[in-house]
């Protein structure tokens, strides 16, 4: 079984193909429909989206075609 990325893990992949897209932290943001300040949050992993911001985050993880590396499981404290 693999292990699970830790947040540093997650938000460097999050912000590395973001990067790799040229797309800015606003244009992220608004496309997924949070504030920049949000943004920044999850792409610096000092925070990680709360239950009702995980659809929008789940949302910036398919714009940036990650599904298959961060699948919408991966928050379930259940294996």
């Amino acid at each position: 079984m693999q292990q699970r990325p830790t947040r540093t893990e997650i938000a460097v992949l999050i912000d590395q193909a973001r990067k790799d897209r040229h797309l800015s932290i606003r244009t992220v943001a608004r496309v997924v429909g949070v504030p920049s300040s949000t943004m920044q949050g999850w792409l610096s992993a000092r925070h990680f989206p709360t239950p009702a911001l995980r659809p929008r985050f789940l949302r910036l993880v398919e714009l940036l075609e990650l599904t298959d590396q961060l699948h919408p499981g991966l928050w379930l404290d259940e294996d």
